[in-house]
């Protein structure tokens, strides 16, 4: 992302964001209710009405900024939503068996995905319906992962999800870390993020409109969570360092 503005409509939410996201690189985008995060993967993928209105994406030297959300996602950048629709009549196993066979993906691959996620039973149901937050996380989770992407934006995976939950989440991503794809994840749990601590390449806090500072783990989380997102905000202000 070089230099990217997004707005919804006429309303500009983020402005002069740059994140360069790196081959098996995990990068983690932290921030407050309301600053952008959601908006910011919506506008990268092409979710109207958000949308990239100066700056360029780029995916392996290739701009692709305005290339539909389909397109994108044939070539690779693939976005898990916060809250994924149900869907009545369309069986989870049934969409799963196309998308492997859409983006040719191996069954040994679907199989341990299958097998981290704890999905197998879900797949004689249909889509996200009728399931827990926890069964719709671990879904949405490996129907995402299935395709392969070169990189995997998530929004809040581990939101209303349990432990077992968010530790199998977390397991998962380790695993198609090791098989090349990148992710940018946005969490609010701090939890997970020290689960994937080991993986993390770097962590951006997203705040006022911006990306606020960025860093490694070491870095960031111990100034989070003794400062909160609006105690560094305001340190910055003042012209100090964290």
């Amino acid at each position: 992302m070089r230099n990217i503005d997004v707005a919804a409509g006429s309303r500009t939410i983020l402005s002069n964001i740059n994140l360069k996201i790196g081959y098996r690189e995990l990068h983690v985008l932290v921030g407050p209710n309301g600053s952008g995060k959601t908006s910011l993967l919506n506008a990268v993928v092409g979710i109207k009405p958000y949308e990239v209105v100066n700056g360029r994406v780029f995916l392996m030297g290739e701009d692709v900024t305005r290339d539909p959300p389909h397109v994108k996602a044939r070539k690779g950048v693939v976005l898990a939503y916060q809250l994924p629709p149900a869907v009545k009549g369309v069986v989870a196993g049934r969409f799963a068996e196309e998308l492997a066979r859409r983006f040719e993906v191996k069954k040994s691959y679907v199989d341990m995905l299958s097998e981290i996620l704890e999905v197998g039973r879900l797949m004689d149901r249909y889509l996200f319906d009728k399931m827990s937050g926890g069964e719709r996380k671990r879904l949405e989770t490996f129907l995402t992962l299935l395709t392969k992407p070169k990189i995997a934006l998530l929004d809040e995976p581990d939101s209303g999800v349990d432990v077992d939950s968010l530790n199998t989440i977390s397991s998962a991503l380790k695993a198609v870390l090791d098989f090349g794809t990148s992710i940018l994840l946005v969490t609010h749990s701090l939890h997970m993020i020290k689960l994937l601590r080991d993986y993390v390449n770097t962590i951006h806090i997203v705040y006022g409109g911006t990306l606020l500072m960025s860093g490694l783990y070491d870095e960031i989380v111990p100034l989070v969570e003794k400062h909160g997102f609006s105690g560094l905000a305001l340190r910055f202000s003042r012209g100090g360092t964290p």
